[in-house]
């Protein structure tokens, strides 16, 4: 084999081993390395296992501090506020949510006094809230008003208003937010808007002193005499002070300052005695101080420079209504003034009065209808009109006026003329049961309150509302009532007077009733006067001098209904059971549904033996009030007497049903049970009776009577005895006792 041969293969046998040992290392490294990753890998299971466990660790951690913080913010709505008010600010949460919750703390009636609102943090927070927000439409009430009160407290005057009237028109009648509204117009030095919420407080609440005190200062700072009308109140509750009677001094002085301003026109006049108008001033003002007689002069030279001067015949009318022997004078002066359109309501009512005056009935009739139809819309006029007709017994009459207002018309004097119409009514439609009459009251009281809601001074108002307490047995509630509407009418008012001195009577005090009364006499001679007495007097039991008055009552006034209706009261105390009657029909005559009447001729005509009469009567009355358990117990009497005592049973049973403590259905319910000869029964009728009326004389006989017929001695000396402990003088319980008492002696 040549060299070359043999030198090719030994290098290619050494490339070869070469080759092989670097294939090795390199399976060995490989070996190596594939080894290296798998521990590697392991390595990195291993660490993700034990990250997990780290993670679920901290993801445990941050759950329970989360569940702690939202525990912390629960208990601490403050902290929640403070947390959402910074994450408002750095634009990462809602600034109205925010603002919400931290003015949540604020009390819902805190207002402009009430302090702190919040903490200094969280004020400042609030503020800065504030400041960031644009628009707030979306609140309620509540947060807009406390919102208010932290812009107030910062001083952003012009916000906290916003906020506020956003506030009242949610809920007009909030007080908290119209007090801190009138707080803002204070501030401002707004007396308007200030006025404007003071009006509204005393909407809701219109006795409140304190307010009735800051609004006569502002409207006396405004020169409005609507003033007088606050310190009035003041007075009409009794909470007046001498500041406040000094106010009101000064507010009459200078609305009435007369003396000052006639020296002022009569000046004028000197000057130019040709202006009309101030010769009417001057009369006007002469009439007040009553001067009639310059008056008088003063309006006729005004008449001779102006015919057409409506004021002036006004005046005139006025003042010949008032002179002896000039009525037909001062009726054209009337005439003029109403056809001129002047004097308003006065002078159409006065002349109206001066027709009739004359005797011209249906002419003052057509005077008032004809004005009526030319200003329908006159409230005052209307009530004037409807309360003339209710004094003349036209009650349908003034009903049709009261009906006929037109929906838009509104006075407090309709109201109250409503308000007596409707006692009128009650008056002649009662029937004795407090049911039935509380039902009719209660239309009066519902009209007197009206009328009160658009005039709290309205004196005549409190008046018909204190008759009508009186009447439903609200004593305590009449007498404070009463007082004040004699503070707000004059001190003459007799109507007033003998309102006083009926509650007097219904209070026991027959001293004070008399001397209300004989004040009211001193100005007025109309029925109520005699009426008033005639109730004293039946009430001291002097029936033939109340008797008298009650004839006084109805000769003055032939349709005074309570006077001859308490006129039957006394004829049949006094057993003149034909009088009764005659009255009772009478009654019925003026005013057919007056149940009460019916019942008066009824118990008449049972006095006169009429049973059958009488028990018609009875029957109509019950069939039109199946709760009158009086008239039920009248009708088993009736039956009774009738010789019909089966039809007597449940009439009695339906009475005690009604009206468990009502004594004289027991009693004739016992006399049925006598008649029947269920005599245990009977006394146990009689023995109710004498539960409820302890003064049942007859019950009290009968029981003493079973007892000794029974020869039940024991029993019947204690019933007789029972039965002279109310007549000591009965001639057959003295015989009786003593034949019960001997009886017992001989056992």
């Amino acid at each position: 084999m040549d060299p070359i041969t043999v030198s090719m293969g030994l290098g290619l046998f050494a490339a070869g081993g070469g080759l092989g040992w670097w294939l090795s290392k390199t399976h060995e490294t490989l070996d190596g390395l594939g080894d290296g990753m798998i521990l590697l890998q392991e390595a990195q299971a291993s660490s993700s296992a034990m990250m997990g466990k780290r993670m679920d660790g901290i993801e445990e951690r941050i759950q329970r501090l989360v569940a702690g913080l939202d525990g912390i913010r629960a208990a601490n709505p403050d902290l929640d506020g403070t947390i959402l008010a910074y994450e408002a600010l750095e634009g990462k949460g809602d600034a109205i949510e925010a603002l919400e919750t931290l003015v949540a703390s604020i009390p819902i009636s805190a207002d402009h006094l009430t302090t702190p609102l919040l903490d200094a943090g969280q004020a400042k927070l609030a503020v800065s809230l504030l400041e960031t927000i644009d628009e707030m439409e979306y609140l309620s009430a509540t947060d807009s008003r406390r919102i208010a009160l932290v812009a107030l407290e910062s001083g952003r005057l012009a916000r906290a208003r916003d906020l506020l009237f956003q506030s009242h028109a949610s809920v007009p009648g909030d007080d908290v937010t119209l007090r801190v509204l009138e707080h803002t117009a204070k501030l401002s030095g707004d007396i308007y808007e200030r006025r404007r919420w003071l009006d509204e407080r005393l909407c809701l609440d219109p006795d409140n002193p304190d307010l009735l005190r800051d609004h006569a200062h502002l409207l006396a700072s405004m020169g409005d005499e609507g003033a007088q009308k606050d310190i009035i109140r003041l007075e009409a509750l009794g909470v007046d002070t001498p500041a406040d009677r000094s106010l009101l001094s000064g507010l009459r002085e200078r609305a009435g300052a007369r003396s000052e301003a006639l020296d002022a026109i009569e000046s004028a006049l000197d000057e130019d005695p040709t202006r009309s108008d101030d010769w009417c001033a001057r009369g006007e003002i002469l009439f007040a101080l009553e001067e009639k007689g310059k008056a008088l002069e003063s309006v006729d030279k005004c008449l001779e420079l102006d015919r057409q001067n409506g004021k002036a015949w006004a005046i005139r009318a006025k003042v010949l209504s008032e002179t002896h022997g000039q009525s037909s004078e001062a009726l054209k002066a009337a005439i003029h003034a109403v056809a001129l359109n002047a004097g308003g309501t006065e002078l159409i009512m006065l002349k109206s009065d001066l027709l009739e005056a004359e005797g011209e009935q249906l002419k003052s009739d057509e005077s008032l209808e004809k004005s009526l139809s030319k200003h329908p819309e006159n409230g005052h006029l209307r009530a004037a009109i409807a309360s003339r007709l209710l004094l003349q017994g036209r009650h349908t009459e003034a009903w049709d006026i009261l009906n006929t207002t037109p929906p838009n018309v509104t006075h407090p004097d309709l109201h109250v003329v409503a308000g007596r119409m409707h006692l009128a009514n009650a008056d002649s439609l009662r029937d004795g049961t407090g049911e039935t009459d509380r039902e009719l009251l209660q239309d009066a009281m519902k009209s007197f309150e009206a009328a009160l809601e658009l005039n709290r001074e309205s004196g005549i108002a409190w008046l018909g509302m204190a008759r009508v307490q009186r009447l439903l047995g609200k004593k305590d509630e009449a007498v404070e009532t009463l007082s004040r509407a004699r503070r707000l009418l004059p001190d003459e008012d007799p109507s007033a007077a003998a309102e006083s001195a009926l509650l007097c009577l219904e209070l026991g005090d027959l001293e004070g009733a008399t001397q209300h009364i004989d004040a009211a006499s001193i100005r007025w001679d109309g029925a109520i006067i005699p009426y008033v007495r005639g109730n004293i007097a039946a009430n001291q039991g002097h029936l033939k001098s109340a008797l008298s008055y009650y004839n006084e009552a109805i000769d003055i006034d032939p349709t005074h209904v309570r006077a001859r209706f308490n006129r039957v009261n006394i004829h049949m105390a006094s057993e003149n059971a034909q009088e009764a009657l005659d009255d009772a029909n009478t009654l019925l005559e003026l005013a057919p549904g007056l149940a009460y009447a019916k019942l008066r001729r009824a118990e008449a005509n049972m006095l006169l033996s009429n049973w059958e009469v009488a028990k018609k009567d009875l029957e109509q009355i019950i069939e039109n009030a199946p709760h009158h358990f009086y008239a039920l117990t009248k009708l088993a009497a009736c039956h009774i007497s009738m010789g019909r005592p089966e039809k007597a049973e449940n009439p009695l049973n339906e009475a005690l049903r009604l009206e468990p403590n009502h004594a004289d259905a027991w009693h004739h319910r016992g006399l049925l049970y006598l008649d029947w000869g269920r005599e245990e029964a009977a006394i146990n009728d009689f023995e109710a009776a004498i539960r409820c009326d302890g003064g049942h004389l007859d019950a009290r006989l009968h029981v003493a009577a079973i007892h000794h017929e029974a020869k039940r001695y024991g029993e019947a000396s204690a019933a007789w005895s029972g039965v002279l402990s109310i007549n000591p003088e009965h001639p057959v319980a003295r015989i009786r006792r003593e034949e019960c008492e001997l009886a017992i002696a001989t056992m």
